[in-house]
């Protein structure tokens, strides 16, 4: 982070990623501008005195009594009217004006052989503030109530954090008595008015809290349906697919099951091809997605794999001044297939923890109201658990099983050409793999470049099999 400041105003720029448990850089030094009262100074800093006040004493007399015998001259303020009551012994006349006038409020400049003494003003200084303003949500249910074309970021559940209204909180609880703030949410830029120790606390702390805001970490999902085969219709033997990888993957973790349905246990993955092909050996394997996405802080994550359907509700109501029937049509919209929604957490050691909650729902059936609206009827399929996994660690959430209906078309024998059709509901488990890997400052262009790469040479080998087909 680079913090540069001025006499009176200071500016403050927010790293826009650090590392994960690294130690900030130290504050660059003030300015020459404002280390005039520093610099040295052969009757400031030279000789040594020391001074004893058993009774409160005038702080115009003190001041007086310092620059005796010396060719310093002093000007106090005549509004000083605070007393001083103490014991300093063998400190320079900077260091006995450090040690008196700060505890009094009050500062003091030099120029030349004249040195000022006057009330401490307020420092007024100018943070910029480089965070997104936007207070995200996401959605777990799969029906929303927009309108066509309309969408929902709500992840019901879960309280998504505000950064500006917590940051706002976090710095009015430093500010002393007299201190102001003043949090310009369009500008990002963070305005502070108060004593100069104080401006030191919100510094360290806006230092701290961004330092934590803006760490990431790249989540790289695989979202795969298995259809079991009639011998594994309980659902995936696992025992079976994690001895079959020996080489390839171990289980590193085994988490309790998930509040409302499946299992999750952590994996370190070597080979995802050798564990997909460990699934077809139980199955038909079908990889419904694989996306990677990058998130930061605490922000949550939603990723959807499915068809958006819409139908429309007719409201009713009475005018009261006409007594005619009004009736309104809203469409609403309803989405078959996954969610995933994902949040983040990254530790100052860098332990990733990670709330995930997977939703599956389907269309079973349709029901009509006495106006003769249809609406759908769905089977929901959720599951909803907090993991704290390691860099590279690979999430499993699985067991999330579904009867799906599959309509087979079979000849009838001896009648030859006729057909009858066949209903079929094979067993389906949903098999979800989730594996964080924190981005330190330089890794995000480098993974973007692997994976740019990745795909290139996907489209080479898929257009080489188009050629010879």
């Amino acid at each position: 982070m680079h913090l540069t400041r001025c006499l009176l105003v200071a500016v403050f720029l927010a790293a826009s990623a650090s590392a994960v448990g690294s130690q900030s850089a130290p504050l660059p030094p003030l300015s020459v501008l404002q280390l005039d009262l520093r610099q040295s100074h052969p009757e400031l800093d030279g000789q040594r005195l020391s001074l004893g006040f058993s009774a409160p004493t005038p702080i115009m007399d003190i001041l007086l009594r310092l620059v005796r015998d010396t060719r310093l001259s002093v000007i106090p303020d005549p509004s000083l009217g605070q007393t001083f009551l103490g014991d300093i012994k063998n400190v320079t006349i900077r260091e006995a004006l450090d040690l008196i006038l700060e505890p009094l409020g009050l500062d003091y400049t030099v120029r030349g052989q004249v040195i000022r003494v006057f009330p401490r003003e307020l420092d007024t200084r100018l943070y910029s503030i480089d965070y997104v303003i936007t207070q995200r949500s996401g959605s777990r249910s799969m029906a929303g109530s927009t309108g066509v074309g309309g969408s929902t970021s709500h992840v019901s559940g879960t309280d998504s954090p505000n950064f500006y209204v917590d940051l706002a909180e976090g710095i009015r609880a430093l500010l002393s008595a007299e201190g102001r703030m003043n949090l310009d949410r369009t500008a990002a830029l963070l305005q502070v008015t108060d004593r100069p120790s104080r401006l030191a606390r919100v510094e360290h702390y806006l230092e701290a809290v961004m330092l934590r805001v803006t760490r990431q970490v790249q989540i790289e999902a695989k979202i795969i349906e298995v259809e079991l085969r009639d011998e594994y219709s309980a659902g995936i033997n696992w025992k079976a697919v994690l001895g079959g990888l020996t080489n390839n993957a171990a289980a590193t973790q085994t988490f309790a099951p998930a509040t409302t349905g499946g299992f999750t246990l952590a994996l370190k993955v070597g080979d995802f091809s050798a564990l997909l092909k460990a699934f077809a050996a139980q199955g038909k394997v079908n990889v419904l997605a694989s996306p990677r996405v990058t998130a930061m802080n605490n922000e949550p994550v939603v990723i959807r794999v499915g068809t958006q359907d819409v139908f429309f509700v007719t409201t009713t109501q009475i005018d009261p001044q006409t007594g005619r029937i009004l009736s309104t049509v809203t469409p609403q919209s309803l989405t078959e297939g996954v969610v995933l929604s994902v949040t983040p957490q990254i530790s100052a050691d860098g332990i990733i923890h990670m709330s995930i909650n997977p939703s599956i729902t389907e269309r079973t059936g349709v029901a009509t109201s006495r106006l003769g609206d249809t609406v759908p009827i769905v089977s929901v399929w959720e599951a909803d658990t907090l993991v704290r996994v390691r860099q590279g660690e690979t999430i499993v959430i699985a067991g999330l099983m579904q009867d799906r209906a599959n309509a087979d078309t079979a000849k009838v024998p001896v009648l030859g050409n006729l057909k009858r059709r066949e209903k079929t509901r094979p067993k389906t488990d949903l098999v979800i793999l989730l594996t964080p890997t924190i981005m330190r400052p330089g890794e995000t262009t480098a993974t973007t470049a692997r994976a740019i790469q990745r795909l290139d040479e996907a489209h080479v080998v898929a257009a080489k099999a188009r050629t010879v087909q």
